[in-house]
């Protein structure tokens, strides 16, 4: 039955991997890869702590392993074609990141098997395991190149080395287990961090007290070395560390404390958890989990329920994204299992009747996870509008765009234009760019290509500012860089800054081409309540949508 489940819960993860490619959709897995592929150019050394290391040198080694593999079976004539499909065609490298995740995913399953059996039983570790693997939230972000799926495996593990720990008592081994796999996880994302909590509530569960202090400091003193071997440049920079941390910081929380106050997103992640992943029955079930008496013990309120209630204390405070809810979904998925096996024994028609509805909800999650891998496979509005393109507009032509829109490829002219501009010399250009430039032949089709906002640190492109065309200016902005079409993303909700560009092309411009992510015989006065589905948004896969992606219009310039 495990072999099973775990072969569901991987099939279910792999279905649709290679969505958009070799597109890359969720611009989150383009800096990740570009920062793990780049560890060998640095050193080893990230040159960024937003995140800690350990993600980036697991993916580096997993493309590695990749890249061995892959000129052995001969994929790839060699490593250098390897490297030169990143610039050209990226499916295969970033099919194998995600698979990484996949397989982090996969192995949760297990991980949440093998913590049911330790704290209730082989069945609720089984129930727990059927659960988690066909949560479709689970499932969704076990498509990607991201950090939550692989820190939500290492959270589960140092839970599972916890049980184990404080049935052991003052077994020194076993805590300095559970310290190296604490420190690993907070080494995989700095969220993990909260599994201190139950690590030392755990510890000073052991009698007596001198044993219980001993063990504390053993597990914290083997957490601190496991955090240090595997996110060494982190405390060998501290400066440029504490800095990346609060630029996180003021990103991902000061943005919602400031402006809603302390405990600001609580109400989104607690209809989040049951709503958009999925799981509402399930997460009931696991309420009533927590609530039962005869559920919880020593041992279940330690490992099944600090965390859980302080990283969502924790997120509480955050700004709203469901990601961030996968370290706690083992949990929910463990506790609504072990209400699930305790209601099964209360009787043989209650048990007959848990068992029933026990089924059909794992059958409709699992049918609402093949749903959401289903609609991953369909062709992006992006991709489409790209084709178009590639047909239709000759690669002299001049192409104005959005970021994270049309993915258009960036000519060897262009490429050239813009690094001089912002470096002065194209010699001047980081050692990613020089190979993107070396590429010989040149990747086709390509255009010059100017982009829509506000610019930033992006030294390899030119921007044009939308505040340039109010006033009165008309589409000048654009004919003054020789823009001869403009691409344009739009959502149900209008994008205020682009209104202005939006009225000089309705002026001076054509409409050639639209593709729309909405269904057919979607009525018009609907299409303002379903936001498109993006890969790095929290919108969801609305019945009203045929496809991932905005709605993208190409213009054509009098």
């Amino acid at each position: 039955m495990l072999a099973g489940i775990l072969l569901l819960g991987l099939g279910l993860r792999l279905i649709g991997l290679g969505y958009g490619l070799p597109h890359v959709y969720n611009p989150d897995e383009i800096a990740i890869m570009n920062r793990a592929l780049a560890l060998s150019n640095n050193h080893f050394n990230p040159q960024n702590f937003l995140y800690p290391s350990l993600y980036f040198y697991a993916l580096f080694a997993w493309e590695g392993g990749f890249a061995v593999i892959a000129r052995v079976v001969g994929l790839f004539d060699s490593f250098a074609a390897f490297e030169r499909s990143y610039f050209v065609d990226p499916t295969w490298i970033f099919l194998a990141g995600r698979a990484l995740t996949a397989v982090c995913g996969t192995a949760t399953i297990w991980a949440t098997w093998r913590l049911g059996v330790r704290v209730f039983d082989r069945t609720t570790g089984l129930v727990a395991a059927l659960l988690l693997a066909v949560l479709p939230l689970a499932v969704r972000d076990a498509h990607y190149v991201k950090h939550d799926v692989p820190a939500t495996l290492m959270v589960v593990l140092a839970h599972l080395a916890l049980a184990r720990a404080i049935t052991a008592g003052a077994a020194r081994v076993s805590w300095i287990i559970v310290g190296a796999l604490t420190g690993l996880a907070v080494s995989t994302h700095y969220y993990a961090v909260f599994v201190a909590l139950p690590v030392a509530i755990g510890a000073l569960t052991v009698r007596p007290p001198r044993d219980a202090v001993r063990m504390l400091t053993w597990a914290a003193a083997a957490a601190v070395i496991a955090f240090a071997a595997t996110s060494p440049f982190l405390l060998l920079h501290p400066d440029l560390a504490r800095q990346d941390i609060i630029a996180n910081r003021q990103i991902v929380m000061d943005r919602v404390t400031s402006a809603r106050g302390p405990f600001g997103s609580l109400g989104f992640y607690l209809h989040a958890l049951p709503s958009l992943s999925g799981a509402g029955p399930i997460a009931e079930l696991a309420l009533l989990g927590a609530l039962l008496p005869r559920l919880l013990n020593r041992v279940r309120v330690v490992v099944l329920l600090v965390f859980p209630i302080a990283f969502l204390l924790f997120i509480a405070n955050t700004f709203p994204a469901t990601r961030y809810l996968n370290p706690i979904l083992p949990f929910v998925a463990l506790l609504a299992a072990g209400a699930i096996t305790y209601v099964q024994q209360l009787s043989r028609t209650v048990s007959i009747a848990g068992i029933v509805g026990a089924a059909l909800l794992v059958g409709f999650t699992a049918f609402t996870s093949i749903e959401q891998d289903v609609f991953f496979r369909q062709t992006d509005t992006r991709t489409l509008a790209l084709d178009w393109i590639s047909r239709e507009v000759p690669q002299t032509a001049t192409i104005a765009v959005q970021p994270y829109s049309v993915p258009l490829r960036m000519s060897k002219p262009a490429l050239v234009e813009a690094l001089t501009a912002h470096l002065g010399s194209a010699d001047r250009a980081t050692i990613k760019f020089q190979k993107q430039l070396a590429l010989d032949p040149y990747p086709a089709p390509s255009w010059r290509v100017i982009y829509l906002g506000a610019g930033g640190l992006d030294v390899d492109r030119i921007y044009v500012d939308p505040a340039a065309f109010q006033g009165g200016a008309g589409l000048a902005p654009l004919r003054n860089l020789a823009v001869e079409y403009v691409v344009l993303k739009k959502y149900n909700e209008p994008d205020a800054s682009m209104t202005p560009l939006g009225a000089a092309l309705e002026r001076g411009a054509r409409r050639v081409a639209v593709f729309s992510p909405y269904r057919a015989d979607v009525p018009g006065d609907r299409l303002a309540a379903v936001a498109p589905f993006l890969h790095n948004t929290d919108a969801r896969i609305d019945p009203a949508l045929e496809r991932p992606g905005p709605t993208i219009e190409i213009w054509k310039l009098d």
